[in-house]
């Protein structure tokens, strides 16, 4: 009898510990809230400049994932370069323009403007 009985039990025993186990390893992982794009608000003409995407998740934590991510800009005075991180700046016509950072990672998107100024404004000038 006492086997009948200690079966059913270790039984009962193993499936509450396999689903605790189950609902706290799904549980630990962080979800994705967001991605930022980090990097200069301004940067000057013909240099190369960093930036990062930041996957920023529900518990705090932050990873960098710019090799991961899709990382574009449309414009004239720039190009992205390695792996999305670097955004190469050319000579300019005038004192001053901007563009927009692009970022895109696991269904999310981010945006960035960035001005790009003249390092000597009488060159940009016509």
């Amino acid at each position: 009898m006492k086997k009948t009985v200690l079966l059913p039990a270790i039984l009962v025993v193993l499936a509450i510990t396999s689903f605790y186990a189950s609902a706290s390893s799904q549980s630990s992982e962080p979800n994705l809230l967001r991605i930022d794009i980090v990097g200069p608000n301004s940067v000057l003409e013909d240099t190369q400049n960093v930036f990062c995407v930041v996957a920023v998740y529900d518990d705090g934590s932050e990873i960098e994932v710019t090799a991961d991510a899709d990382v574009k800009v449309v414009s004239d005075e720039c190009k992205v370069t390695n792996l999305g991180g670097i955004v190469e700046t050319f000579k300019l016509k005038q004192p001053e323009k901007q563009f927009t950072i692009h970022a895109s990672y696991r269904g999310l998107e981010a945006e960035k403007p960035v001005a790009i100024y003249c390092y000597k404004k009488k060159h940009c000038i016509k």
